[in-house]
């Protein structure tokens, strides 16, 4: 009973040299695949590194340069301690011991609130009628931070 053809084609005899130039190809191919795979990795590593340390030192000059961009997104609600019900038209503001320039906002009706800052660690001071100032720190060291980012926060505030 003779095989059928693709049977024949597996079973044809190959010579050392061919077997060992198929594994060589074969090895070849994987060797390949792999150092194409590590030179993409490294190349996008540095080209991160680059892009992160550059945005790093455009951050440090435009802030010497007193042209610094808000950046920074902080985000929360206003809250009374004791009840914590939303406390309405609260003023959230960069710390005035700080650095400038300084930015603020105030609370919706809700006690929401949404403040655009620098990108770097200091603190934002909350106040309310008939309640305590509150200092809260925010940002992010240098070496921790990416160009933009945000933080969610939850203040409570305590009654005088």
């Amino acid at each position: 009973m003779p095989l059928p053809e693709s049977e024949s084609e597996d079973l044809q005899v190959t010579t050392f040299d061919e077997e060992e130039s198929a594994d060589l190809r074969r090895h070849f191919v994987r060797q390949a695949t792999r150092l194409t795979l590590a030179f993409a990795l490294l190349f996008g590593a540095v080209f991160f590194t680059f892009w992160w340390s550059g945005s790093a030192v455009r951050f440090g000059a435009a802030r010497v340069a007193d042209r610094a961009e808000t950046t920074w997104r902080v985000t929360g609600t206003v809250r009374d301690g004791v009840t914590h019900r939303p406390i309405p038209w609260a003023s959230i503001a960069d710390d005035p011991a700080g650095q400038p320039p300084f930015y603020r906002t105030d609370a919706d009706q809700s006690g929401v609130f949404e403040l655009k800052t620098l990108p770097e660690p200091h603190r934002i001071r909350v106040t309310a009628p008939g309640y305590k100032s509150v200092m809260v720190r925010i940002g992010r060291a240098w070496f921790l931070w990416l160009p933009k980012g945000a933080e969610e926060l939850d203040i409570a505030m305590f009654p005088d």
